[in-house]
């Protein structure tokens, strides 16, 4: 991986490319290395390493887009990859927005982001008995933290090195180079014959920088916090969404809000542009180049640069997320949100590091805000409880009870009911406490009081 020559790849097909009949062509090239370690009881449960590498070729033919991939890169394959893609140009359809992108379609100019960062200092440095040690001494130290716990349901370790490269005949050539590092567990606590589980987990860009104590603390209390949760009667309550329970539910709202999914019809927000969403004045942001940003990079997955996209500013909607094809269609500009899967699939539209920006309060000064109420510290059936086309929500939750300002006793089995538009004009503060989780990228939010939300139970 140090030494990957995929721009010299990407290179070498630009000149078979050059002699074909074609209007434009892009190469989009990528190559990864991936460790997964799961630990149970001590010892190794799986084990793995997997590579691959690969190219994916676009075709533009008489406003036609042609597309096929392979993953060995010997001359013959090349020229069949070619070859197939071209004849695909004949077999899908022309659409005068086919072509590729423009720097002046372009929102953002190039930002200079240093290598050093988007790859841990030390990630090539841990072997693979550090990282097997690692993912054993989460699972100890997390059933050390309370008697309570009494197993562990999963305990995992994952790392991956990326290589971009991507080269078309618009003039665009770069490449990047990123480490991303995961460790997780979950716990399980009991008491009498109460059972419950609770998970965490911590990433960085190499091993050095997962603090495994930190996940260790946070998996054992988010468990042991709910034993001896009960139903509730059903009412209308202030709710203090935790930032993982934040998140999840952004991510559904940051899918709502790419513009593939609003001209596609399948978004709540289709028409809302220029609309108060949010009653309190929240900013939403999509950055691409966030400082310590785990999803940051230079470019997109089609060659537009990134940048810091504003989509809600003072609680209104400023902008869907944009690659080259919906910008088009929408007579606008992209914001660097073309994302690809892998070198197997064509550019849509995703997210890079979308998030709420913290507001000054700490998590316990806006829990004594909410006086009586419910911290919500799991949700259950998110992607089956939201509809994206109408809004609505009902999710199963877990968490605590809240009583004049103070952590009170657990609840569990209860279902919050609303709607997404209802639960962004109820949101009345955000606190500090701003947490990111890995989510088709990575989502960020801080806690969040809520008011007068459907909880129901008994």
């Amino acid at each position: 991986m140090e030494d990957n020559n995929l721009l010299n790849t990407c290179k070498s097909i630009a000149k078979f490319l050059e002699k074909k009949n074609i209007d434009d062509y892009e190469v989009y090239a990528s190559s990864s290395v991936e460790n997964d370690i799961e630990v149970f009881k001590g010892k190794i449960d799986s084990l793995s390493l997997s590579d691959s590498k690969g190219i994916g070729i676009r075709v533009f033919k008489n406003r036609a887009i042609g597309y096929s991939y392979t993953s060995i890169l010997d001359d013959s394959n090349i020229f069949n990859c070619i070859e197939s893609a071209i004849e695909n140009t004949k077999i899908t359809s022309r659409e005068k927005l086919n072509a590729l992108p423009e720097k002046k379609e372009f929102l953002y100019s190039k930002k200079s982001i240093d290598d050093d960062f988007l790859v841990g200092k030390n990630y090539f440095k841990f072997k693979p008995e550090d990282k097997t040690n690692a993912t054993k001494k989460l699972e100890k130290l997390t059933i050390q933290k309370d008697k309570r716990i009494k197993g562990i349901n999963n305990v995992m370790y994952q790392d991956n090195i990326t290589e971009i490269a991507l080269l078309n005949s618009n003039g665009f050539l770069d490449s990047y180079r990123a480490s991303t590092c995961f460790m997780y567990v979950s716990a399980i606590a009991k008491q009498k014959k109460d059972t419950s589980t609770g998970d965490y987990f911590g990433f960085g860009r190499d091993l050095g920088q997962i603090n495994l104590d930190n996940i260790a603390s946070n998996a054992a209390e988010r468990s042991v916090s709910l034993l001896g949760g009960k139903k509730i009667r059903s009412k209308k309550m202030n709710l203090i969404l935790d930032p993982l329970v934040a998140a999840q539910l952004l991510g559904v709202m940051a899918n709502a809000l790419t513009a593939e999914s609003v001209q596609k019809g399948k978004s709540i927000f289709k028409g809302r542009l220029g609309e108060k969403i949010f009653t309190a004045n929240i900013d939403i942001y999509d950055n691409g180049i966030l400082k310590n940003g785990m999803a940051t990079a230079p470019f997109d997955g089609e060659g537009v640069y990134k940048g810091k996209t504003a989509v809600v500013k003072d609680g209104v909607l400023k902008t869907f997320l944009h690659n080259i094809y919906t910008a088009r269609k929408d007579n606008t500009k992209s914001t660097g949100n073309g994302d690809r899967a892998s070198y197997r699939s064509t550019p849509s539209v995703g997210i890079s590091n979308f998030y709420i920006n913290p507001g000054v309060k700490s998590a316990e000064s806006i829990i004594k805000e909410a006086g009586n109420g419910f911290l919500v510290v799991d949700i259950i059936g998110l992607h089956s409880g939201v509809n994206p086309i109408s809004g609505d929500i009902s999710v199963g939750a877990k968490g605590i009870l809240i009583k004049n300002g103070d952590i009170s006793e657990p609840v569990k089995e209860v279902t919050i009911a609303t709607n997404f538009l209802d639960l962004c004009k109820n949101i009345k503060k955000v606190a500090d406490d701003l947490k990111f989780i890995p989510s088709s990228g990575y989502i960020g939010s801080p806690s969040m009081l809520v008011e007068d939300i459907m909880v129901a139970g008994t």
